[in-house]
């Protein structure tokens, strides 16, 4: 694969990527795809994610998607001539990203405090499961423990809770280390100095809550689970076609206008029950039943054909899998060789100049 230079933004910076799991390699494999020489350091067992489910050859499907394009180097930290070799990296570094937790920073002589005096240039990017509250400092968290304290497990679901079906805890924190880490490299350039950036996978489901915070706040009711559907808008969510389901979302009363127009049902935009978006809402399961009766007699690609002729906003339900076969998706799908065998991943969704950063290899 020939590599567009356009899209090594990065090019020349140096990452010691002492971490495991999935948050902070995939800050570590953001910055490899932007070009940047990323070296993520593994105990002699293998980084856990090696051996999440399903497995290729010595690595699992997470693996492979948060340590593309990175090089790979085996450091037993108990040894000090491998304390010794990661110093090394690090004094050729311009950026250090770790999960380690605190208490074995401390332990490793790599805390900030020592890491600082030694290497005032150095970028500093640390991850934990509970950001920096001294009580839960050193406290594991995984993904899904973390939806379930900031609220997003409560907010997600039907009749029962469920954990969102992304890691979006692991993929949310490494994505705003990674803007932290950019940020400082951009301030570096003025002052010459290092920063040190953080963040958790608390902090991130905070932030992703932001919306029912304040809808609290305003409302005085408690959050609830909406299934597919929001609490903000009406009518939004899965409804029956005759062959499957559509996702349709209406964020305002023309867009509600359009909908009903274009399956027959003009009469329900003059409905006292549905004539504005609050209404609406208050009225949303009497609506869901006129609307889903009116869609079941559509196939998903008639309606769906009709409904964006209408300038409605409407997709089909699909699995994951599914995009491997959709066109939309095929200039993001980057071919790899994983085990000698081909396969696709992802590239980052940012285009630089009309391309994709690229996936060079698998690890």
């Amino acid at each position: 694969m020939s590599i567009k230079r356009e899209s090594q933004l990065l090019a020349g910076v140096v990452v010691v990527d002492l971490s495991s799991n999935i948050a902070a390699p995939f800050t570590g494999a953001i910055l490899a795809d932007l070009g940047a020489d990323v070296v993520h350091i593994e105990p002699p067992t293998g980084d856990d994610s090696r051996r999440m489910s399903p497995t290729q050859g010595n690595a699992s499907a997470y693996f492979y998607v948060v340590n593309r394009n990175k090089m790979m180097q085996t450091l037993d930290l108990r040894e000090q001539a491998d304390r010794d070799s990661l110093i090394e990296l690090l004094r050729a570094a311009d950026v250090f990203v770790s999960n380690l937790r605190p208490r074995k920073l401390t332990e490793l002589g790599l805390n900030e405090a020592s890491i600082r005096a030694r290497f005032p240039q150095l970028i500093t990017a640390y991850l934990n499961a509970y950001g920096p509250h001294p009580d839960e400092l050193d406290q594991a968290g995984y993904d899904g423990v973390v939806q379930a304290r900031t609220g997003i497990i409560g907010v997600t679901g039907g009749v029962e809770p469920a954990r969102a079906g992304v890691s979006i805890l692991d993929m949310g924190a490494g994505m705003w280390l990674s803007i932290g880490i950019i940020s400082a490299l951009f301030q570096r350039t003025q002052s010459g100095i290092g920063s040190t950036v953080s963040t958790s996978l608390f902090e991130t489901g905070v932030s992703w809550s932001s919306y029912h915070l304040l809808a609290h706040q305003i409302s005085g009711d408690a959050s609830a689970r909406s299934g597919t559907g929001h609490p903000a808008f009406a009518p939004y969510g899965l409804f029956p076609t005759s062959d499957g389901e559509v996702m349709i979302g209406v964020g305002g009363d023309t867009i509600f206008e359009r909908l009903v127009g274009a399956i027959g049902k003009h009469d329900l935009a003059k409905d006292p029950r549905f004539v504005t978006n609050m209404v609406r809402v208050a009225n949303q399961d009497q609506l869901r039943e006129l609307l889903s009766a009116a869609f079941i007699k559509f196939s998903t690609v008639d309606l769906v054909a009709k409904l964006r002729a209408a300038d409605v906003p409407v997709d089909q339900l699909q699995l994951p899998e599914d995009l491997l076969k959709d066109s939309a998706a095929s200039s993001q799908l980057t071919k790899v060789v994983i085990d000698g065998h081909d396969a696709v991943i992802p590239a980052l969704p940012l285009r630089i100049n009309g391309e994709y950063p690229p996936i060079r290899s698998p690890f």
